[in-house]
């Protein structure tokens, strides 16, 4: 989808988004992701494993609650901590005082975060119109809203960043709503989470060292060189 997405809205990229400000929305953006692994604690790793070595329904559900909630958890609790030093933050990872690009990226720890388990359960459960469809309308919101906000409201790359993490948590919403019943399931009691813990919480440093290295170079040039110079990278 996020590739889709980068080829439809090149003419905008291009002309509307200054280098500089296309520098700053990779740099979010992966760092994003990056952040993402580590809170997420190897977590959704574990569902998958252990939905497939369990055929009960009412333990699958139990699993899925479980896990969701704990998502829910920890990523509320990562995003407060990070609003609530979104100043030195912002500073750390941008090189300048810039709050609200902070806090978008905050929302879109929280919302990409909880969304990819959400995808994981359509797809443990082959659910593969839902997921497509859920997919096409995450494209289609974030090409739309942001060219109105890019192109239409003149807000540059902070639109393609609203637009991005904006769709992302409606889909996120209508996927939770769709789920409502499973996610609310109390039936049975799933594998507790220093089970589920225990075997995801090793697979986050590699996949956290692997996934820096789509990280360090950006950084490397947005602060040693130019964001200009990142953007054009």
């Amino acid at each position: 989808a996020s590739k889709v997405i980068a080829v439809a809205l090149l003419p905008v990229y291009t002309r509307y988004v200054s280098p500089a400000g296309y520098g700053t929305v990779e740099l979010l953006a992966n760092l994003v992701i990056f952040v993402s692994i580590v809170v997420r604690f190897g977590m959704i790793e574990s569902f998958i494993r252990y939905y497939f070595i369990d055929e009960d329904a009412d333990r699958r559900d139990a699993l899925a609650r479980r896990t969701a909630g704990f998502l829910l958890l920890s990523t509320t609790v990562a995003a407060a901590a990070a609003a609530a030093a979104a100043v030195p933050l912002s500073r750390l990872v941008l090189g300048h005082r810039d709050v609200p690009d902070l806090l978008i990226a905050v929302l879109g720890l929280w919302a990409f975060t909880n969304l990819e388990l959400a995808y994981g359960l359509l797809r443990v459960d082959e659910r593969i119109r839902t997921y497509a469809t859920a997919s096409l309308i995450n494209v289609g919101l974030t090409i739309v809203s942001s060219v109105v906000l890019v192109v239409g409201l003149h807000k540059g790359y902070r639109g393609l960043l609203i637009g991005n993490y904006g769709a992302t948590t409606l889909v996120l919403f209508g996927l939770w709503w769709m789920m409502r019943d499973r996610l609310l399931n109390t039936r049975a009691v799933g594998d507790r989470l220093s089970v589920l813990l225990r075997f995801g919480l090793p697979t986050v440093p590699a996949e956290a060292s692997v996934f820096a290295l789509n990280l360090v170079d950006r950084y490397y040039l947005y602060h040693h060189r130019s964001p200009a110079a990142a953007g054009i990278y």
